[in-house]
């Protein structure tokens, strides 16, 4: 048994004489004289002798205007012979520290992956990695893209495919950076629903067997265990907070829309769901602006001729308000980010999408529903205030339950990690095909033997056949003992793939109830949602689709059942972006020749539909509309596995010109922030 090292910094005492020395300094209630002795010193503004040595001492070589705690210098210190799990507040700084440390070794590393949880983060994390390392490093966030001798791979883990896999055997891999591990544990309801938590499991092992220096990162996590893969790993806990937030309870007798303040402020609904609750409530409260009218003019124009005039998303903007949750469409949420760190816009309905690593900085934070847990909490209120020695704030938030304030701050009720990967408890037969797990249950394994035996004699499957696709064991065994893929077969239209397909991997049918809505015009239980896709994948206008929902199902004009139907379709664009379109690989995996030239035509509808072109991928990442990506590709000429970092390069170069093209307003919006 390996010997464990383990830096625990978790002194509570600690942390309140800091939080308390902090606020006496922003209130200006204080001196400088302790803020060295609690580890603040990079707020100090006194120009002795020992402060001048500190700050020599600890000066960033990632930004010289910032001063690295004595947390940070260790960490920085550990990582040099060492392999480290860091578990710190959402404000320690853990990516900052991570890219301080390739800044320091670049003579050394190589080539580093990043494994980012969300395409949120990773975009945040690439604007970030662009800017420093640009010129020194070539920057990839797609398997496809052309690599060089200096390689920074950012990805989430469903683009680590075996194309990635193969480029990983070829090169040494000098540093891996696996952020947000908490996203790695899950429970089996969890494991049953979220297609993309074994793969990412899978990803961790993969990496973590060939990476020469690893580095997991995550907030508020109080212990881990590496039983499978028995890690040489130094431990570091630390609950070091350089911000310091003033939380408030909302009085019982007073209403939240009350509290909403134009001043940079965060408003958190645990779901989309809630934020829809609450739209008609903000604008009846907030009435429209002209000057947010007058500022977004060209953006609410192209939402009003793309989508229509009575989606909630224009009556926000045109009073300055911003909403940012997983459903939200690429392009409009790089258009939020920008303008809200702008400060443009004053005020963002999100929910933990936004929160998750997203360094948006703000003042004030308003909690309408509770998270869940302390967890989720303490990563809320770290968005909070973040650290800006040149400009310090206090934060200000504001909690509309009482109840939500008894799972604050509690390092006894931070997360205990289970890795999936790690944990020797199976939930699931995909368990044991992607993370090297095995039943000690004789009757389960047994099971889970004959599924593999079954998939070899009859349909000459092999595991290696299904895990190179990344599919789950079990829908393959559907598709073919359910009939599926000869409905596939013998198809006569393209609406008999889609009816196959989503008996495969179940639509988002929930958002297309009727119950959702007020007195459609229906007497099925659903709004023909497989339609919609068909229209969909044919490209057919949302606004078009809009006016025939309209016209057939909602006769009387209701506006939130049009909004409730927006909604939906982008959440229906999107299940077909990122699960609809899996089917290609269960196609795939039975090796027959497809005869049916429905069919045929049906792989080509969506492979077109998800513009698989690395180009695309790029361009859509980075907030680029489907069809401005078109016209940039062909204005500058764009090669297809051209890398990230020379895209955006190339954009940056071509600023000019592309911002003069007939581009919609959010493409240049997002264009001009890259």
């Amino acid at each position: 048994m390996k010997n464990e090292i383990v830096y625990r910094y978790l002194d509570s005492n600690i942390k309140t004489k800091r939080e308390k020395v902090l606020k006496n300094y922003l209130k200006k209630q204080g001196d400088s004289t302790e803020l060295s002795f609690y580890d603040l010193n990079m707020y100090a503004s006194k120009n002795d002798l020992k402060d001048s040595i500190n700050k020599i001492i600890y000066k960033s070589k990632l930004d010289e205007n910032i001063i690295l705690n004595k947390y940070q210098v260790e960490i920085l210190e550990v990582l040099q012979d060492n392999n480290i799990f860091l578990s710190a507040p959402t404000s320690f700084g853990k990516t900052f520290i991570m890219l301080e440390y390739i800044k320091r070794n670049t003579d050394k590393l190589k080539n580093i992956v990043f494994i980012i949880p969300t395409i949120a983060l990773m975009n945040e994390l690439l604007k970030k990695i662009y800017d420093n390392f640009n010129n020194e490093y070539n920057i990839c966030i797609n398997s496809d893209e052309e690599i060089e001798a200096k390689n920074i791979f950012v990805f989430v883990p469903e683009r680590t495919d075996s194309n990635f896999i193969e480029i990983t055997k070829k090169i040494d891999i000098d540093l891996l950076v696996f952020d947000e591990i908490y996203k790695l544990q899950g429970t089996k309801r969890e494991v049953r629903t979220d297609d993309r938590l074994i793969y990412m499991n899978k990803v961790y092992l993969d990496l973590v067997k060939i990476s020469k220096k690893i580095a997991l990162l995550g907030p508020y996590i109080n212990s881990v265990e590496f039983n499978n893969t028995n890690l040489d790993i130094i431990k570091f806990y630390s609950n070091y907070m350089p911000v310091y937030n003033e939380i408030n309870v909302l009085d019982e007798d007073k209403k939240w829309i009350e509290e909403i303040k134009f001043e940079n402020q965060l408003i958190y609904f645990k779901s989309p769901q809630s934020i829809y609750k609450n739209i008609n409530l903000i604008l009846e409260y907030i009435p429209e602006s002209e000057e947010y009218i007058k500022l977004y003019s060209d953006e609410i124009k192209f939402l009003q001729d793309n989508i229509g005039d009575d989606w909630y998303v224009i009556k926000l903007l045109k009073r300055g308000i911003g909403i940012h949750h997983g459903k939200t469409p690429m392009f409009l949420r790089k258009f939020y980010e920008n303008e809200y760190n702008k400060k443009n816009l004053k005020v963002l309905l999100c929910t933990d999408t936004l929160m998750e690593g997203i360094n948006t900085p703000t003042e004030s934070l308003l909690i309408i529903d509770n998270p869940g847990n302390t967890f989720k909490l303490n990563n809320l209120i770290g968005r909070v205030g973040r650290l800006n020695p040149q400009n310090p704030i206090i934060g200000n938030i504001t909690i509309c339950n009482k109840e939500i304030l008894q799972d604050l701050i509690n390092i006894n009720s931070w997360l205990d990690l289970k890795i999936r990967a790690e944990d020797e408890i199976i939930l699931s037969d995909d368990e044991v095909l992607y993370l090297d797990k095995k039943y000690t249950d004789e009757e389960k394994n047994k099971q889970y033997n004959d599924k593999i035996q079954k998939l070899n004699n009859e349909y000459n499957i092999s595991t290696e056949d299904i895990v190179i696709r990344s599919l789950e064991l079990n829908k393959v065994i559907k598709m073919f003992e359910e009939g599926i893929y000869s409905e596939l077969e013998n198809s006569q239209n393209i609406y008999q793939c889609i009816v196959a397909t989503t008996r495969l991997i179940p639509g988002p049918s929930y958002f297309f109830h009727k119950q959702r809505y007020t007195d459609l015009n229906l007497t099925i239980d659903y709004l023909p949602y497989k339609r919609y896709i068909n229209d969909i994948l044919n490209r057919k206008p949302f606004k078009e689709i809009i006016r025939v929902f309209n016209s057939e199902y909602n006769i009387n004009g209701n506006v939130e059942n049009i909004n409730l139907f927006i909604d939906a379709l982008y959440n229906l664009n999107n299940y077909i972006k990122f699960k609809f379109s899996k089917i290609i690989n269960y196609i795939e995996v039975a090796n027959k020749t497809i005869n049916n030239e429905i069919m045929r035509n049906f792989i080509t509808l969506i492979s077109s539909f998800n513009k698989l072109e690395t180009s695309y991928k790029i361009l859509d990442d980075l907030g680029i509309e489907n069809e401005d990506a078109q016209k940039i590709i062909e204005a500058l000429n764009i090669n297809n596995n051209i890398s990230a970092s020379k895209m955006m390069r190339l954009l940056k170069n071509n600023k000019e010109k592309l911002l003069e093209e007939m581009l919609s307003p959010f493409s240049k919006n997002n264009i001009d922030n890259i």
